[in-house]
């Protein structure tokens, strides 16, 4: 008889025992910060920004400058609606912005050389309290802008329509408005009704000289006095 050789049996792969690996740390995702409340490149027809739903325009000033900061970001249309601020780039459509009035924390006119060469209206922006780490600053970088209009003479007017504007779209996270309205509340439940003379009033007599020599002391510090136009949030 004949036998075939048998192959020797298979031997298993020997098991390695150890620490099971451990799956992938996930990352948590980045800390961001929250973007500037300004649009870029806002719709437009033309030299016009197409207007919102019940958002009317008060008031256009072509050939304005837009400097932010130091730099110059061209020339262009400043429109003042009711409800943003727009400023159209005229060279360079991509390049425009529109912000909330809320955004804007003070406006002024600014006429002082020293300060800028050409009169303008300045405009503080709400700043970041927090950095690219997502950590609060201390005194956070103030974004400013200057909006410089080939025709000075107008400022005052663009400068009345924004201040007009700018009361209209009250800051809703302001708590000195929210303040100033309840103690109004509490003034009219306080005093319903206007006091009799001289209950707990002071009076004075007509001709008291003292009076007389306030008025003259207000007069002569009215003719020194120098007024900035400026309204701040």
């Amino acid at each position: 008889r004949v036998t075939k050789p048998t192959a020797p049996p298979l031997s298993a792969a020997p098991v390695v025992r150890g620490p099971r690996p451990r799956a992938a740390a996930i990352a948590p995702p980045p800390t961001t910060v929250p973007a500037m409340p300004v649009e870029r490149t806002p719709q437009r027809n033309g030299d016009l920004p197409v207007l919102g739903d019940n958002e009317e325009l008060r008031l256009s000033e072509p050939r304005t400058k837009l400097f932010t900061g130091q730099d110059l970001q061209g020339e262009g249309v400043l429109h003042l609606t009711t409800r943003r601020v727009v400023w159209l780039n005229a060279q360079n459509p991509a390049a425009s912005y529109a912000m909330d009035y809320p955004f804007v924390t003070l406006h002024a006119v600014s006429r002082d050389k020293n300060a800028w060469p050409d009169p303008c209206l300045y405009c503080q922006l709400k700043a970041e309290e927090t950095n690219e780490a997502g950590e609060e600053e201390d005194e956070p970088n103030v974004p400013e802008l200057r909006f410089v209009p080939a025709e000075a003479s107008h400022l005052q007017q663009i400068f009345s329509v924004f201040s007009e504007m700018s009361a209209m779209n009250p800051d809703p996270c302001d708590e000195q408005v929210e303040s100033s309205d309840d103690e109004g509340e509490e003034e009219e439940r306080a005093f319903p009704g206007s006091a009799p003379v001289g209950a707990g009033l002071w009076t004075v007599d007509p001709n008291d000289a003292a009076m007389e020599d306030a008025d003259e002391d207000d007069e002569q510090q009215a003719e020194g006095d120098i007024t900035m136009e400026t309204d701040e949030k």
